[in-house]
């Protein structure tokens, strides 16, 4: 049975709370045990406040005021990034693209490069393009911010005051966000940009040529950041399929164009040395670092099914972000399996790719059911 859109608005909303109770439990941990559990409960009373003054109204604050607070998060960022050298961190993302963009100006196959550690390259060829220019001014956390910011202008425009309110008092009392921002990762801003991606296909029923194709190919370069999104991605081909907005024939057309531009990032790389990509490539590094290759299969397949409940656009952002929430919780699990409770204290199960997730639970958050028939300007319902 498929849940009422307020449900589905009620659970998106304590997934995106519970990821950040996590957030603020693990790291207020390593203070103390009481800090973990006082700042827990803290971010549970702010939240319960907030939702208080959201359901009357009292958020209906300026536009401006948040992008003030978007420019106070840019001057605090560019603080802590001159305070905290991306050095001290132990977290290596920041470091992976550093050695990627290194061994390229050298000329050398940067997946075939590895840091001191050992680590070597893993996420796809154009995640690493995206922060080409971050790496060129030498520092990735701006990444982040960046995230942040095109988060705000997409809503800005799009919701009233009250909602744009909840959403950015949300966003901004996150501190996995600021965790992003700190750590200088990319999580966070890849997730956006192909939750932005999906919401642009709701015009592909009726586009051709060009466009068409076109966003097939966008689409197969954003998938070239992180595979993951193939989840999202497949709950919105079985939507549409079903609503009939798109041909079977139509859809495979688009598909192979999709497919072949994801291939196409390979290419440059596989020509720059042929036999090591052979042996070390995205696919075979990254191999069973998120889950065992017999869970993910499983994943796929609960996220086909759930593909089927999604009858409106917005339920394909609730099932698409579900589904996503569902495999990372997987991953954590393992790790807890895996490693025990210290797995998740220290290192083992990263929460960070709950981020993954982020944009889609928001999404639903503020979308209420007439969110469709206004965005729609036809009265009825806007279906992709």
């Amino acid at each position: 049975m498929n849940p009422s859109p307020r449900t589905q608005r009620f659970v998106a909303g304590c997934l995106f709370i519970t990821v950040n109770l996590l957030f603020y439990f693990k790291y207020a941990y390593r203070i103390s045990w009481e800090a973990g559990v006082c700042a827990a409960l803290g971010y549970l009373l702010f939240v319960f406040l907030l939702y208080f003054l959201w359901r009357r109204g009292r958020l209906a604050f300026p536009r401006w005021l948040w992008f003030g607070a978007l420019a106070t998060l840019a001057v605090g960022a560019g603080a802590l990034f001159h305070l905290i050298p991306k050095e001290s961190l132990n977290v290596d993302r920041w470091e992976m693209i550093q050695l990627f963009w290194d061994s390229v100006a050298e000329g050398v196959y940067p997946y075939g490069a590895h840091s001191e550690e050992g680590n070597y390259p893993g996420p796809m060829p154009v995640y690493f393009i995206l922060a080409y220019p971050f790496y060129k001014i030498g520092e990735i956390g701006w990444m982040a911010v960046v995230g942040v910011a095109l988060f705000l202008v997409f809503y800005a425009r799009r919701l009233e005051l009250n909602d744009l309110g909840v959403l950015m008092a949300l966003v901004f009392s996150s501190v996995a966000i600021y965790w992003e921002i700190f750590a200088r990762s990319t999580i966070w801003i890849n997730a956006l940009l192909f939750f932005l991606y999906l919401y642009s296909l709701r015009r592909l029923p009726r586009s051709s040529g060009l466009w068409f194709y076109g966003m097939a190919a966008l689409g197969g370069a954003l998938l070239s950041t992180r595979t993951v999104f193939i989840l999202p991605l497949m709950v919105w081909g079985i939507h549409v399929l079903r609503r009939k907005a798109i041909s079977l024939a139509r859809l495979i057309r688009w598909g192979i164009c999709f497919l072949g531009a994801f291939a196409l990032t390979f290419l440059p790389f596989y020509l720059m040395d042929p036999h090591t990509f052979t042996r070390l490539n995205p696919f075979i590094t990254q191999g069973d670092v998120l889950l065992p290759f017999a869970w993910v299969l499983a994943f796929v397949g609960l996220t086909f099914f759930l593909a089927f409940l999604a009858r409106r656009e917005r339920e394909v952002y609730f099932y698409g972000g579900l589904s996503l929430f569902m495999v990372i919780t997987g991953h954590v699990a393992y790790g807890l399996y895996d490693n025990g409770i210290a797995s998740f204290l220290t290192d083992g199960a990263d929460i960070s790719y709950y981020l993954f997730c982020f944009p889609f639970l928001l999404e639903t958050i503020v979308n209420k059911d007439e969110y469709d028939t206004r965005q729609s300007g036809d009265g009825g319902d806007a279906r992709l």
